[in-house]
């Protein structure tokens, strides 16, 4: 990216994800290829009256020599002072910035699954305090892409540039509008206007049929749909994601039922997982398989007792702009984005009404998911239909051939 690129790019994230104000603590998180980027972005919060910010460099390489060379009863300790540091991010309610893209998405593969599993276990641990604060939006904090080398050979081809990557990320983020900040917040009140359509429904299950899908997701009465913006209790608006394009909802766990098959490949615990399905009875995954990664797919729901049980439910136009680029993007944040989607693992309380008021105790007796794990499942597609059904057992066509119906 040219400079003033990086700028705008910059005040995006700033200014209308994260609404970064006078005396705001900010870190930044990212590949060490994106320092110029993270700079720009640090110089930008100091000039907004940031009082601090912290770079922080995701490192691939050094996570496989762990995984390789750790002595073995070193794997499952969560390190105390990452869960000091977890602790002190959310109660200083520090700003987080996630740069998504890495110099080395490949690094875990092939590594011994069951080592990388207990090793990434034990860091979940020791980064609880934070996650539960940010799923619960104590804490603003948002992810959004930042090309790389590695990451633009894995989506375009070997020789490909993270130049070529970013041009192709540009309209995706809105970039290219006149002025994306005004751009982002109008999308995102289109995503606000859809979720207050799908409130109004009262729904109380979702019916998703495909091929190799059909599956129950139940939603309880206090479920509720969101998307784009979120609030902390002090009513600060902050961006979790930029792109984004889905409506999702806390689910009833309980009453999760049937088949799922992906419909994108997705990393998991460092390997890729592609052509997998889950198979629930009773709210618990019972059967999780996949052509390649099933393994690493098996650890995770082995994580906890939460990793077999559903955590979110989200509903994506597949039409969209993600969607209709036609890439892979071996990303999270963009695949999810390009399709409707399932989460193993933790649920988020902004989606499930008055849940920041309930106990961990009372909250599970409703349905609410708890987990060290969160991540989702692409299920949508051009093939696959979603069917509401209300309080009185009424079926509400949501999406045909993977777009919203008229509801």
């Amino acid at each position: 990216m040219e400079k003033e690129a990086m700028r705008r790019y910059a005040a995006l994230a700033l200014d209308a994800a994260l609404a970064i104000a006078e005396g705001d603590r900010l870190r930044i998180a990212g590949a060490p290829s994106n320092r110029e980027l993270m700079r720009v972005i640090a110089a930008l919060a100091y000039e907004r009256g940031a009082a601090f910010v912290k770079l922080e460099y995701f490192d691939g390489g050094l996570d496989r020599i762990r995984a390789d060379r750790s002595r073995d009863g070193f794997l499952d300790v969560a390190q105390t002072f990452q869960e000091r540091m977890s602790a002190t991010y959310a109660e200083e309610r520090w700003s987080t910035l996630y740069l998504e893209g890495e110099d080395e998405p490949d690094a875990l593969e092939g590594a011994d699954e069951g080592r990388v599993g207990r090793m990434l276990k034990a860091d979940m641990k020791a980064s609880e305090s934070l996650r539960v604060a940010q799923m619960s939006s104590r804490v603003a904090w948002c992810v959004l892409p930042a090309a790389t080398e590695a990451w633009a050979r894995k989506v375009l081809g070997p020789a490909a540039s993270a130049d070529e990557l970013w041009e192709i990320l540009v309209p995706i983020l809105g970039l290219d509008a006149p002025d994306p900040a005004s751009a982002l917040r109008a999308a995102m009140g289109d995503i606000a206007a859809r979720s207050r359509a799908l409130n109004a429904l009262s729904l109380r299950e979702l019916r998703f049929t495909g091929p190799g899908t059909d599956l129950r997701v139940s939603l309880a009465p206090e479920s509720r749909w969101i998307g784009g913006t979120e609030r902390t209790p002090e009513g600060r608006a902050f961006m979790p994601n930029i792109p984004t394009q889905e409506c999702f909802a806390t689910p009833d766990f309980r009453g999760t039922q049937g088949r799922a098959a992906f419909t994108k490949p997705v990393r998991v615990l460092g390997s890729l997982v592609e052509g997998g399905f889950l198979r629930f009875e009773g709210g618990l995954v019972v059967e999780a398989e996949a052509r390649t990664g099933a393994q690493a797919l098996r650890r995770l729901v082995d994580t906890d007792s939460g990793a077999r049980r559903l955590g979110e439910v989200a509903l994506v136009d597949s039409s969209n702009p993600i969607g209709r680029s036609g890439y892979i993007f071996d990303s999270a944040l963009l695949d999810e984005n390009a399709a409707c989607h399932i989460a193993l693992g933790a649920s988020y309380d902004g989606a499930f009404e008055g849940a920041s008021s309930m106990s961990k105790a009372e909250k599970e007796r409703r349905g609410f998911n708890h987990a060290l794990v969160h991540v989702d499942f692409m299920i949508g597609s051009e093939e696959v239909d979603v069917l509401g059904v209300d309080a009185s057992g009424r079926g509400i066509p949501l999406l045909k051939k993977g777009s919203f119906a008229a509801f």
